[in-house]
């Protein structure tokens, strides 16, 4: 399943998630109990505000404050349960030179994942974030095993994560 800037996934079948992240960012969670994970793709961190004219479903899947909610509420309503759950955040290259009044959009990106997830009390147990580097991951969604290749500047070899 490939998710686009804006969705989330979540599965226990015998299949893969995949997107391709800059300045957006994933947030993969797994429980390996009952082997299932879940990815999003989220563009903006959040603070919405009523000039943002958007469906329900556009503003949760933009905006990291509601993505992520719906990405762990997804993952208990699939049978994933807390206390098994695991996060890898993935993305927030600065490979475009985009700059709001409160700062770049990949650091508040960074930022907010950490924080919802810190808040959820799920330990995160890898990170790959930052930099200028383009990512592609792929995420094996009974495993929670994560396939990444970073593209642009500080290019690396794949990574089996």
């Amino acid at each position: 399943m490939i998710i686009y800037p804006g969705e989330y996934y979540v599965s226990s079948k015998d299949e893969y998630i995949a997107t391709v992240l800059g300045s957006c960012i994933s947030v993969c969670l797994h429980d390996s109990e009952t082997k299932i994970s879940g990815m999003n793709h989220f563009m903006l961190p959040g603070k919405i505000t009523e000039k943002d004219k958007f469906t329900k479903d556009e503003i949760s899947s933009r905006y990291g404050i509601s993505a992520i909610k719906n990405l762990i509420e997804s993952m208990y309503r699939n049978g994933a349960m807390k206390k098994n759950l695991k996060a890898k955040i993935f993305g927030g290259g600065n490979v475009i030179d985009l700059n709001r009044p409160q700062g770049p959009v990949a650091e508040g990106n960074i930022r907010l994942a950490r924080i919802m997830v810190e808040l959820e009390d799920i330990p995160i147990v890898l990170e790959d974030i930052g930099g200028k580097a383009t990512r592609k991951i792929i995420m094996e969604a009974q495993t929670g095993k994560v396939f990444l290749r970073r593209m642009g500047k500080n290019e690396k070899e794949d990574e089996n994560l």
